[in-house]
């Protein structure tokens, strides 16, 4: 597997969003939601962002996917797809399993239709979903099933960063588990890195190597996960930790 450099670099970041227009109001300004962001993400690393609710880490998210514009610097070195908390809002419920994994590969055009039921079959598997999944509709599945179905399609095309925005934070705590091994499983397989955004301290800990910590759209701790986790400097970090980051 490829070591070394950086897969993300992002340098003073801001970014927001603008208010939606109100009758006989004037336009809005922008909402600045980050402030001054700066990290990088190594190759095959699973960094982790940790913040409470309105802290920024989706509106990061956003940004590093092009979603929003920003202010500052991002440097992709590499394909980027992403992961988001509810699997079913995620999947349209008119199309198969089959369908909607492949679509990736239809998109890019660049595989035969056998080419890409031979990748399909192989994607489902490393996800643990066998090929007969490729005939049923996103109803058909549980919230765990269907969370599985959305890392297939976001890894079939193999990208080098994956965003993952509280990736377990709507399934049940034993099904939530279950995708933290399959993250780690398939890091062994593939080569990818990872930005895991989650509120849940115990879950980031298990999963990454370096955490940053985000309040008010802004870093106020950024190391290594054993570090941070054993000593925070913050204050706010200390408060989060004493929370459950909840």
């Amino acid at each position: 597997m490829q070591s070394g450099g950086n897969i993300l670099e992002i340098s003073k970041l801001s970014a927001g969003y603008k208010p939606p227009a109100l009758p006989f109001a004037g336009k809005g300004d922008i909402k600045t939601i980050l402030h001054d962001i700066s990290l990088n993400i190594e190759r095959n690393e699973f960094f982790g962002i940790l913040g409470e609710s309105g802290s920024g880490k989706t509106t990061l998210a956003k940004a590093v996917l092009g979603l929003l514009p920003y202010e500052g610097s991002i440097v992709l070195k590499g394909p980027v797809q992403a992961v988001f908390q509810d699997p079913l809002s995620s999947l349209d419920p008119r199309h198969t399993i089959g369908f909607t994994v492949a679509e990736p590969l239809v998109v890019h055009g660049k595989l035969s239709k056998k080419e890409r039921e031979k990748r399909v079959d192989a994607i489902l598997e490393k996800v643990g979903l066998d090929s007969s999944y490729k005939k049923r509709l996103p109803a058909e599945l549980s919230g765990g099933q269907r969370q599985r179905v959305c890392i297939a399609s976001a890894l079939i095309n193999e990208p080098k960063l994956l965003v993952a925005d509280e990736a377990i934070s709507s399934l049940d705590v034993s099904v939530g588990a279950q995708i933290l091994n399959l993250f780690r499983d398939l890091h062994e397989q593939m080569e990818f890195a990872m930005m895991f955004i989650s509120h849940n301290i115990d879950v980031v800990y298990y999963l990454c190597s370096r955490i940053t910590v985000m309040q008010k759209g802004r870093i106020v701790e950024m190391g290594n996960v054993e570090e941070v986790y054993a000593h925070p400097k913050d204050d706010y970090t200390r408060q989060l930790f004493a929370s459950g980051g909840s």
